[in-house]
């Protein structure tokens, strides 16, 4: 949709300060008018394909802005070739293609024939212009009598409500009301959603990272650097900070690795990995395929636990943010939508039952149970009650089992309540010997209950694995598979796909690994990653978010 060929883009800059036309042309005819050039762009080539949704970022002067005026078409560049199909809606200047002495109705058929729409198509589409920017009482009057905020809802209603092939923001989406932002931060949501290809200029990486399928960083003129869009923000915040290109490689290494893959699982035909303490979560189409291959949500966390759907929105916990965040398809890439908060202290686990259409999660450190519905495409909170009988354990999981909701572990027990009618009340209780205390998750696969298990009952660090058929047995019988599968580190969340039983592996040493159930023997132990110890960028990486 946007190919730039070696574009460069030169201006030539009068050395002397000239006070009159006369001046110049004496200085012309006399060969005494000097000039000096100035490189905005110095052969630029990239590509940005139909329904992207790509950032540029850069220092003062980096040329930014000239970049998105030769896109759209205001500049011809000294040098290279630009090729872009489709309609374009540059949002470039506050008030660019305005004029202050006309009225905001006679702006609207102004701005939008500039923009290249008819008359009849703008007179279609008035009313719903006027509605978006809430100018209903003053489309009458001139805007120089205008607030910028007031020009700015103006500006965004005409280029957004027409629906363009690509539209083009320099730093407008920070312009106004808190209530215009969110207004105009849904509306661009909605046309990324609708296939509009988007390229944004921002000084908020924030929400660079939150919006952006790729990056490009110009560094005074220069391509510094195109891709993923963490990637390229990290190198940039890198940069700022003094840390060489070279270092900056060696820190953001850990994008190849896992740290900690407290989760894996799969919905239609991809994979996803809760790296924990690389504060991301990754996916992709080919199990096989090399993490740094991996996309990553474009979104915020530290320390995300688990992933689920109902297949139009996805859920992760911010566990150290004490929230849930909610995302969304868009292309092929996953965006933040909507945060959940005030469903208590550390969120650990969630899961989807189908059954009640509904989510369910548990906070470790305030033992509550939460439940989140999607209601027309907002996530709501249905529930939130603090389970008094968990006491005060920390609690890292949930699971629905056989139309119950297993809850491990709490007080030295394993707790099973009502969850179908939202009374979470106990209905029974199965106890944990000792060294089975600290639980990390429990699952029914086959004719076994499989449980993960991290601390003792003194809080020491004691991996291990086993499975039992009856858990009121649990106390005196139980079978240790630890060393059957090879673990190194701690066992965490289980997951079925498809014919196999998924397990992660995380804190002293991550991996992944699944094996295969026959007559409820285990056969065809697959190492998918193994990582093993954490190196220096993987540690930087967990810190970073704590510093």
């Amino acid at each position: 949709m946007i190919d730039l060929n070696n574009v460069s883009m030169r201006f030539r800059l009068a050395n002397d300060r000239i006070m009159s036309l006369k001046e110049y042309v004496v200085k012309k005819i006399s060969g005494k008018l000097e000039y000096k050039e100035f490189v905005a762009l110095n052969d630029v080539s990239f590509s940005i394909e139909k329904g992207e949704v790509v950032g540029i970022i850069g220092s003062n002067g980096a040329g930014k802005s000239t970049l998105l005026k030769i896109i759209s078409g205001i500049l011809a560049p000294t040098q290279g070739k630009v090729k872009v199909t489709g309609t374009i809606a540059p949002m470039l200047e506050l008030g660019a293609g305005f004029d202050i002495d006309l009225t905001a109705r006679e702006n609207v058929f102004l701005n939008g024939a500039v923009l290249g729409h008819s008359k009849q198509y703008l007179t279609e589409k008035y009313n719903e212009i006027v509605e978006f920017s809430e100018l209903q009482q003053f489309m009458d009057v001139p805007i120089r009598n205008f607030s910028s905020g007031m020009i700015m809802r103006l500006a965004f209603s005409i280029a957004t409500l027409v629906n363009p092939d690509i539209l083009i923001v320099d730093e407008i989406l920070s312009v106004g009301d808190a209530h215009f932002q969110r207004k105009s931060s849904q509306r661009m949501q909605e046309l990324m959603d609708g296939g509009t290809t988007v390229i944004l200029v921002s000084h908020s990486l924030e929400q660079i990272r939150q919006m952006c399928t790729r990056v490009i960083w110009l560094d005074r003129g220069n391509l510094k650097m195109i891709g993923d869009t963490d990637e390229v923000c990290d190198a940039y915040i890198n940069a700022i900070n003094g840390i060489s290109q070279e270092d900056s490689k060696i820190l953001n290494s850990f994008r190849g690795k896992l740290y900690t893959p407290t989760a894996i699982a799969k919905f239609g035909k991809e994979y996803f990995i809760v790296d924990c303490w690389h504060h991301r979560v990754i996916y992709t189409s080919n199990l096989a395929e090399p993490i740094n291959k991996w996309r990553a949500f474009r979104g915020d966390f530290t320390n995300p636990h688990s992933i689920a759907t109902d297949g139009e929105v996805y859920l992760v916990e911010d566990t150290e943010n004490d929230s849930v965040k909610v995302f969304r398809r868009r292309g092929t890439t996953f965006i933040e939508t909507q945060v959940i908060k005030q469903i208590g202290r550390q969120p650990n686990k969630l899961v989807y039952d189908s059954n009640t259409k509904r989510f369910y999660g548990i906070a470790a450190s305030s033992q509550q149970v939460f439940v989140l519905k999607n209601i027309n495409g907002e996530v709501k909170v249905e529930k939130v009650i603090k389970l008094e009988y968990l006491e005060n354990a920390y609690v890292r999981s949930i699971n629905i089992i056989d139309d119950h909701m297993y809850i491990v572990s709490g007080p030295g027990k394993i707790m099973v309540a009502n969850y179908i009618d939202l009374s979470f009340d106990l209905v029974r209780e199965y106890k944990v010997p000792f060294e089975l205390q600290g639980m990390n998750d429990l699952a029914k696969i086959g004719s076994f209950y499989y449980m993960s298990v991290y601390q003792n009952g003194a809080g020491d660090i004691a991996p291990k694995l086993i499975r039992a058929k009856d858990l009121d047995e649990l106390e005196t019988e139980f079978e240790d598979i630890y060393d059957q599968l090879g673990l190194n580190g701690v066992p965490y969340y289980f997951s079925v796909i498809e014919d196999r039983i998924f397990l992660t592996e995380i804190d002293s040493y991550s991996s992944i690994r699944s094996f295969k159930l026959i007559d409820d023997n285990i056969y065809d132990i697959v190492v998918h990653y193994d990582i093993g110890v954490a190196d220096e960028s993987s540690l930087k990486r967990r810190n970073s978010r704590f510093a």
